[in-house]
């Protein structure tokens, strides 16, 4: 496939005013207050031409309709009654098990066998797969409406045993309305990005297939939002939201506002227990889109994100130079000694309709995991060698992160058969099928930070901690890499 940016026409990075507006009035707090005012005004009507005041302590005397005496407070069924109702004989069929059982079930009921989209906010039909739409409901959610204690209990797993898919930053920023007490327990997202693109004229544009281990090599074509011409430089032609929407969701991941945090101590981020996460770029060819984030991203991924997560997997990013810009700075937000996992496009927009890869016969990515600033260890390690033996320093130390700690050692792994060589052992995936993420264990390089493909040989069981030190800055960074 021959394709060259410089005879098609490249989209502009911009975000749309039209979109952000419809996100702003769409929102659920805004919907729920529409409705409940609407309901109130038609209630209301309703009472007053049946000549009822709306004041509940306030009825009409129904011996002179003309007169409105207060009502009697209703006797509220106490304890007592209700266990009285349950010991009732109509009720003595029903069966009784106990408490440990019972949380078994309620816990069984609130646990998901696919991730959940865009919890309490409105499915976004177009962002779902064919199969996303086939499924029907995924949890009891009916079991929290059994009583208090069930709403209580579950809503504990609901939240701690699931993960969950956001394809909209504005349904990112509505979860912060969820109490901290259950966001803290959440471990794992996934970010849906789907890019999009306008234009104020009805011409056609085709971009090649974004795809990083050449799996497909043929042009789709791109689905623009039609927009009407207005009279400004700001926005007019060919448009495109992508590295600004990147940009947004990581932003909408940063400490919301809460009134009662205590104050002088830190706020805590959206997600403070997130361990690991997945973002999925759809629709982000290669050499066809404009470099955009800038220092806002630099500033959300290097600093308020940086070194947060033990495990990132990025899938659909460009192999082009801004897409290696945005997968370094998307590293930043992986402790040292994390794992980073890159594959191919998990999904393709085209035809109108978010179609999976899976479903393709010849769609067989493999994830490419490397370890991140695994030589780190080895440098401070290096440099208090260097100070025991009353040695000047070898060089500064690169990417020094002071009091963040490192991703946790994972334990359970095999034994190394290398004696001198530095490894470093991790769980990685093998398949990017979501519903069956199968790991198995793989034996990192900690100088490389990539996985060791051959087997023992004496000859290359060795480590030479001066290869951290570059010759051309004089910094300890290792593999020579920034």
């Amino acid at each position: 496939m021959n394709w060259d940016p410089d005879e098609h026409l490249l989209p502009e990075e911009v975000r749309d005013q039209e979109d952000q507006a419809k996100a702003w009035y769409d929102e659920p707090t805004r919907v729920l207050n529409r409705k409940l005012q609407d309901e109130n005004l038609r209630l209301k009507r309703l009472l007053r031409e049946n000549g009822i005041s709306w004041d509940d302590r306030l009825v009409t005397d129904p011996h002179d309709p003309t007169k409105l005496i207060w009502a009697e407070t209703p006797r509220k069924r106490t304890r007592t009654s209700g266990a009285f109702m349950l010991l009732s004989p109509e009720n003595k069929h029903l069966p009784k098990l106990p408490t440990e059982v019972q949380i078994q079930i309620l816990e069984y009921a609130m646990m998901s066998k696919h991730p959940i989209m865009d919890p309490l906010c409105k499915l976004n039909r177009e962002a779902m797969s064919a199969a996303e739409k086939a499924r029907g409901n995924q949890i009891a959610i009916g079991f929290l409406a059994t009583c208090r204690a069930y709403h209580a209990e579950g809503t504990q797993f609901l939240w701690k045993h699931n993960t969950f898919i956001f394809t909209s930053h504005a349904n990112l920023r509505y979860f912060a309305n969820l109490s901290l007490e259950h966001r803290k327990n959440i471990r794992h997202i996934e970010l849906r990005i789907i890019a999009k693109y306008y234009d104020d004229e009805p011409r056609k544009h085709v971009a090649p297939y974004p795809s990083m281990m050449n799996v497909f090599m043929r042009l789709i074509k791109i689905k623009t939002i039609p927009q009407p011409k207005e009279n400004t430089l700001a926005r007019n032609g060919f448009r495109s939201y992508t590295w600004d929407q990147v940009v947004d969701f990581l932003d909408a991941l940063r400490p919301p506002y809460d009134p009662n945090h205590p104050r002088g101590k830190p706020r805590p981020r959206l997600l403070p227990g997130l361990k690991s996460m997945r973002m999925d770029f759809v629709n982000f060819p290669d050499n066809f889109l404009t470099p955009s984030g800038g220092p806002s991203l630099h500033n959300l991924a290097s600093h308020d994100l940086a070194c947060t997560l033990d495990k990132l997997q990025l899938t659909g990013i460009p192999d082009d130079d801004w897409g290696y810009e945005m997968r370094t700075e998307l590293t930043c937000m992986v402790k040292d000694d994390g794992i980073l996992t890159l594959s191919d496009s998990a999904f393709v927009y085209t035809g109108n309709t978010l179609r999976s890869m899976e479903s393709s016969p010849h769609w067989r990515p493999e994830w490419l995991p490397k370890l991140v600033r695994s030589w780190k260890g080895l440098a401070q390690e290096y440099i208090r060698d260097h100070k025991a033996k009353g040695l000047p320093p070898p060089g500064r130390l690169g990417h020094h992160h002071p009091g963040l700690p490192p991703a946790p050692v994972e334990e359970g792994h095999p034994k190394t058969q290398w004696k001198e060589r530095r490894t470093l052992w991790k769980r990685c995936l093998i398949t990017q099928d979501t519903d069956a993420e199968y790991r198995e264990w793989l034996e990192f390089d900690r100088l490389t930070g990539l996985p060791i493909k051959e087997q023992y040989e004496a000859m290359a069981d060795y480590y030479d901690p001066e290869d951290l030190l570059c010759p051309d800055c004089d910094i300890l960074h290792g593999d020579y890499n920034h």
